[in-house]
């Protein structure tokens, strides 16, 4: 289960889709949630975690990464009804095994709701156990 705190009252996900590959030492993590309230706003939270490099083996580990201005790897990014353009991310990694890891994230991005003075930083946190894919399978943004 994921929560999305908003100054309008806290939204509550749970877990859709994702998984996680790795490719050349590098880690590709998507999290993909659903509202669980049909009229919730907004109905999808995505996450995404894009070629952070690793050691030749996957180690739990925390993994704090902030958008990348240049939009090149590694990145991290965040999808409500827009894709945010300020994301930070503690992402607390345990590997379960080489094809399951469990992930506690703590993702900060804008405000869904508000574009003006109102606005306030939206943390979105929780945690889920994710299987190995190939990139392919998951989502990633192009």
């Amino acid at each position: 289960m994921f929560t999305l705190e908003h100054q309008d009252g806290n939204i509550e996900f749970k877990f859709e889709q994702g998984g996680f590959a790795i490719v050349d030492c590098k880690l590709y993590v998507s999290v993909e949630t659903i509202a669980v309230d049909s009229e919730a706003f907004p109905q999808r939270y995505k996450f995404a975690i894009d070629a952070y490099p690793i050691d030749e083996s996957l180690k739990s580990t925390t993994i704090k990464l902030a958008t990348n201005p240049t939009d090149e790897p590694p990145n991290v990014y965040v999808y409500t009804s827009f894709h945010a353009s300020e994301v930070e991310a503690n992402v607390d990694l345990k590997v379960i095994s080489e094809y399951e890891i469990e992930i506690a994230m703590i993702v900060i991005s804008e405000d869904v709701n508000y574009y003006n003075d109102r606005a306030k930083p939206n943390p979105f946190k929780g945690t889920v156990r994710l299987s190995r894919k190939t990139i392919g399978q998951m989502w990633l943004p192009s």
